[in-house]
């Protein structure tokens, strides 16, 4: 049976000179990877083309835009899932840059082979039709390229070690961003393996916003709610209980099949099991309210960045925004160890803790208005705790309608 436990998506960057071995590089490995993987594919020469287009000219400027949109498309292709094998020579480094930080599960494989080596291959006659006896023959092929400054794996691919042994190196890198994704859903799959978790008493933030905000609008019946990170499902549950449609999305297997039992005839609930912040297909489809509570804490800045962008084009035009997060004003910051910016690994669990004027600014610059802002205690109090909250309810300005 082949392995579809790695359900986040992987991207190997193959990178080197016309004539180094990308192609041969690229092929052995979706071989490889298909004998324990479905879901790999590759993208090579003449397909790459036909993805940019026929007329593509070769100077650096076309070059460089054509590597973005081969960055893009990895990147789309990698968050639904996919292992992308790709085969370019686009050695720029602000395109390796924006891979590292925008693709999950990247690795980048540089085939650095001798001039000789590339001149006696040739099989383009890319280097034949040059004087290599002039310095200029490395004009747009060496001279006029970036090379890799911190690849994954470097291969000296001048063919005096075989095929095979490059795969087996490559095939054993682990990307350097799976760790805390693995980590975090292990750590929820835990908790809601069990059932000391009741999810049939919503949390105070949603009985909030429900009878504030959403219960006052005249087609809340027909609204569509989205909530990203809805865990057991407490919150959602409470939604579609009061008449809403509801997307809940969540990276534990084990949460999300426990919420697709319990809704299995319900036409108001759809449960889906996937990174919130990669998932394209949920953000093609438009919301009326789109509901984040504890859920900015499982990831990082430039992933909130991400997600951000990705709820400014799905929720529809007057629809609102509903955050609820822990601040760095509250009692649990800085307890473990530090591993970001704001961000703790506490007895095996990350979180990252909110700073109100940044979050502010963030979501300003979507071109949502504030309608309500707060940061204080007494919001979630229990007999143990009673953390210090933010609370933001913003709306999509580009609006039909009032409240």
């Amino acid at each position: 049976m082949k392995n579809d436990s790695n359900k986040h998506g992987r991207v190997y960057w193959i990178t080197g000179l016309s004539g180094s071995g990308k192609t041969t590089i690229g092929n052995a490995l979706y071989y490889e990877l298909k004998k324990t993987h479905d879901n790999v594919i590759i993208l090579d020469g003449d397909l790459l083309k036909l993805f940019v287009g026929e007329k593509v000219g070769y100077a650096k400027d076309d070059r460089f835009k054509r590597a973005k949109k081969y960055s893009k498309l990895c990147k789309i292709l990698a968050d639904q899932g996919l292992w992308v094998i790709i085969c370019t020579v686009a050695m720029f480094d602000e395109v390796r840059s924006w891979n590292r930080d925008n693709i999950t599960g990247y690795i980048e494989i540089f085939l650095d082979v001798p001039m000789d080596v590339l001149v006696r291959r040739d099989k383009k006659g890319l280097y034949s039709k040059l004087d290599v006896t002039s310095k200029d023959y490395v004009v747009g092929i060496n001279d006029n390229v970036e090379w890799p400054k911190q690849p994954d794996i470097v291969i000296n691919n001048d063919g005096s070690i075989s095929v095979k042994h490059y795969i087996s190196d490559i095939i054993s890198l682990v990307p350097k961003n799976d760790d805390e994704y693995d980590r975090d859903r292990a750590y929820w799959n835990k908790i809601y393996s069990g059932n000391t978790i009741r999810n049939d008493i919503p949390s105070n933030f949603a009985k909030y916003v429900y009878e504030n905000y959403i219960s006052k609008r005249t087609h809340r019946n027909t609204a569509e709610l989205l909530e990203i990170g809805c865990g057991n499902g407490r919150d959602s549950l409470y939604f579609i209980n009061e008449g809403l449609h509801v997307t809940g999305i969540d990276a534990s297997e084990c949460a999300i099949d426990k919420l697709n039992d319990i809704t299995s005839t319900d036409t108001n609930a759809l449960f889906i099991c996937d990174d919130f912040v990669k998932c394209q297909a949920v953000y093609q489809c438009q919301y009326d309210y789109i509901y984040s509570r504890f859920t900015l804490h499982a990831i990082n800045d430039k992933q909130q960045s991400e997600l951000f962008n990705n709820i400014s084009t799905a929720i529809k035009p007057g629809g609102l925004l509903f955050i609820e997060a822990r601040t760095i004003n509250d009692d649990l910051y800085g307890k473990g160890t530090l591993v970001g910016k704001n961000a703790y690994l506490y007895n095996d669990h990350y979180r990252r803790f909110i700073n109100k004027n940044e979050l502010e600014d963030a979501i300003k610059k979507l071109g949502f208005e504030i309608l309500y802002l707060d940061e204080n205690t007494g919001f979630s109090k229990t007999e143990t705790s009673d953390p210090v909250l933010l609370r933001v309810i913003a709306r999509n300005e580009n609006a039909d309608d009032i409240l």
